[in-house]
């Protein structure tokens, strides 16, 4: 894909969806008591995946609880929202799986200090996650990319005492915003698209000389745009054939 922009002469981006990825990768790895926390969960859910005995139990406790019987999700390593969707179905499952735990082992046990932190984490990951269905979308356009970036960013460096047992990672999340989105503000291909959106304009830009370097380049861009336009009608009025 690369090759063939280069061959086109098209300008081309990165994957905004990829560098998301390396950024939550980043975040994940970044605090023991998370890892611990979802590799435990991780444990949870490969014993009933690895078991149809188990799992006919934990259906028939899920029926007993008037629940939907549902399977638990398993991440993959190469989808972090797989991770967000992992956690999210273990605290939906968490009545079923505690009352499974009491009757029948385990291979690793959630305490409640783990439950929370699984909460605290699908929390802060939902954002991430909203984002990523956002720019997924077949109308979405790289206008959305500063806003997007800047909204994660304000999110992340918000304090709140709902941080206690992530903070580690949080900062890791923001830390690892600000490397890989560090000139995202300056490439023209997203700025000159974020400012001519109506949606946007120049509001995400964090500092009054990246609005002024956004303007510059649109600036630039009409005035080569213009150039284009006068050579074609130049070239058309001296071709007879015209």
């Amino acid at each position: 894909m690369k090759k063939a922009m280069r061959d086109l002469g098209v300008s081309s981006l990165g994957c905004f969806s990829h560098m998301i990825q390396l950024v939550v990768h980043d975040g994940l790895l970044s605090q023991r008591s998370v890892g611990d926390a979802l590799t435990s969960g991780r444990k949870i859910i490969g014993h009933f995946k690895h078991s149809p005995l188990a799992t006919s139990r934990l259906e028939t406790v899920q029926t007993g609880l008037g629940m939907p019987v549902k399977r638990l999700i398993q991440d993959v390593p190469t989808r972090w929202n797989s991770t967000f969707y992992m956690t999210a179905s273990l605290l939906e499952q968490k009545s079923a799986i505690s009352l499974y735990a009491a009757d029948h082992q385990l291979p690793a046990t959630l305490t409640a200090s783990d439950w929370t932190l699984l909460e605290k984490i699908n929390t802060l990951l939902a954002p991430f996650e909203e984002i990523k269905k956002q720019i997924s979308f077949a109308t979405s356009t790289t206008s959305e990319v500063i806003p997007s970036v800047i909204v994660l960013k304000r999110l992340l460096a918000k304090q709140t005492t709902e941080d206690s047992g992530i903070k580690t990672m949080k900062a890791t999340l923001l830390a690892a915003m600000g490397t890989r989105f560090q000139t995202v503000e300056a490439e023209p291909l997203y700025s000159v698209s974020t400012i001519l959106d109506p949606r946007y304009k120049d509001r995400y830009f964090t500092s009054a000389e990246s609005s002024k370097l956004a303007r510059s380049a649109l600036s630039q861009e009409v005035e080569k745009n213009e150039e284009s336009s006068l050579q074609t009608t130049t070239t058309e009025a001296a071709d007879p054939a015209s």
